[in-house]
């Protein structure tokens, strides 16, 4: 009996773990059994190898072809320089991609080809292409590191964040993205000055994994200006023009044509003092300032005016600015990231994707020398809660703490708007309804007159049906006494002669 009992024991213990093997869910990258083939480079191995520091340039246009018997659902591509359009085959169709120009691409191609293709060619036809990893999955349920960015928030964002390089959002700006994007779920657009690109490449692809890990979805802008550091201001200004070819106007220009093109409700800028002295945090601080008298005057950077219209900002806050101060509170645990204050995330997930800055001394600024800052609050010089109002055309602020006071938000105006549409739409409901009422109580009114005047007339040609009835009646009754009358006469006998 026990023997029994040992082997019904030992089966229910193998189904269970068979059951368990079976039920393990399958890993959805395939980019080691897909096969890579075409042109424009000499090997394909450096696309799946799984380190995006290996980056190749084709050599002139590419094609590249993914092979997998299992079919592919869906690829990531990461770019190491902005490439622009090219076009994707699989399935007898073609679509085209990279519209956006974003470097962490994802593309859904069962969505694009209404099945995951076995086959599937990337046609890079514009030049050459920089990659540094494709990866390859089975279906659209991909891992955590995959980034499916959004286009910028063209012509409607809450919050434009003017960080100058590609850790100071993470820094002087710590607890912002959080906060803003994810927390108050605001649409909030980064603009960088510098994609450091004049310096290495790498950085770039740290900005972007920062900002996925604090929330932002709206993919960044990056300006293509040189990093340097010179702790002045002018001197900074002239080394742009002097070693870099780069005007004032052209660095103006680009603020410009950034608050025009996303319209902002706030934008958000550096320290005019740059923080700890940077030259290129007052040059963007300093560009913010003038461009509050730029941005609405058709005639100054007419080019961007005619792409994206003037705008006016309503709101301008600066860094540590003294005047009308306020304080963001970055350390209330939020209801998203786990019960975690937006201070906290930036320190957890944001700033350590900066892999190239850990090593600084940003990174004891940000959490102590032994971890011991875990609030903005305790960070004493260049606290990064603290702001100035320096513009507004809607009014100072009297909560102070909150970069919204007195603004309304692009969803918020497009949840009035539909309301009023809404409610315009049952005023107009109400309008017709009483329209039709009127016109069904007409439809009676003249249905009632034309019965009373139906019956009047029935009436009538029933008092004329009846006289000429009495006339007839009479004239019969006339003509039968003539008639009789007539017989009598008829009737009566001649009176005899008299004799003479």
């Amino acid at each position: 009996m026990r023997k029994i009992f040992a082997l019904i024991l030992c089966l229910t213990l193998t189904a269970g773990l068979i059951c368990a093997v079976s039920a393990a869910p399958e890993d959805p990258d395939i980019t080691a059994a897909t096969t890579f083939s075409g042109s424009g480079y000499s090997s394909f191995d450096f696309l799946a190898d799984k380190n995006i520091d290996t980056y190749k340039t084709s050599n002139g246009n590419a094609s590249i072809t993914l092979s997998n018997d299992q079919g592919i659902g869906s690829l990531y591509l990461l770019f190491d320089l902005e490439y622009g359009e090219y076009t994707i085959t699989a399935n007898g169709k073609t679509v085209t991609a990279g519209q956006n120009e974003i470097l962490h691409e994802y593309v859904d191609l069962i969505a694009a080809f209404g099945a995951a293709p076995k086959s599937v060619t990337l046609d890079f036809a514009n030049g050459s292409v920089r990659l540094s990893e494709i990866y390859a999955f089975s279906g659209t349920d991909v891992p955590d590191f995959v980034q499916k960015w959004s286009a910028p928030h063209e012509g409607g964002a809450d919050l434009v964040l003017f960080a100058t390089h590609g850790d100071d959002d993470q820094l002087y700006f710590a607890g912002l993205l959080p906060l803003y994007s994810v927390a108050k779920d605001c649409r909030v657009q980064v603009v960088y000055l510098t994609d450091h690109r004049n310096t290495t490449s790498g950085r770039i692809h740290e900005m972007i994994n920062g900002l996925w890990a604090v929330g932002v979805r709206a993919y960044p802008v990056f300006g293509r200006f040189a990093d340097f550091r010179i702790d002045d201001l002018e001197e900074t200004y002239e080394t742009y023009e002097n070693s870099y070819n780069t005007t004032r106007d052209d660095l103006q220009g680009f603020v410009v044509e950034q608050i025009r093109r996303f319209k902002p409700q706030v934008a958000v800028g550096h320290d005019l003092k740059g923080e700890y002295g940077h030259g290129m945090h007052q040059v963007y601080a300093d560009l913010l300032t003038k461009a509050i008298d730029l941005t609405g005057d058709p005639t100054a950077f007419p080019e961007s005016a005619e792409k994206y219209g003037t705008w006016e900002i309503p709101k301008l806050y600066l860094h540590l600015y003294e005047e009308n101060a306020i304080t963001i509170d970055y350390d209330q645990p939020m209801d998203v990231f786990d019960g975690l204050s937006a201070f906290q995330v930036t320190q957890k997930y944001g700033f350590p994707c900066h892999i190239s800055q850990q090593w600084t001394g940003f990174r004891t600024w940000l959490n102590g020398y032994d971890g011991e800052i875990t609030k903005a609050s305790q960070i004493e010089k260049y606290n990064p809660g603290k702001f100035g109002l320096y513009h507004s055309s809607v009014g100072p602020d009297t909560a102070k703490n909150d970069f919204l006071e007195n603004v309304t938000t692009y969803a918020e105006q497009e949840r009035l708007e539909q309301e009023r549409l809404e409610q315009e739409r049952l005023e107009q409901e109400r309008l017709e309804q009483e329209r039709l009422e009127q016109e069904r109580l007409e439809q009676e009114r003249l249905e009632k007159e034309r019965q009373e005047q139906e019956r009047l007339e029935q009436e009538r040609l029933a008092r004329e049906a009846q006289r000429r009835k009495e006339v007839t009646t009479a004239v019969v009754i006339l003509v039968i006494l003539v008639i009789l009358l007539l017989c009598v006469l008829l009737m009566r006998p001649k009176g005899r002669k008299r004799k003479k």
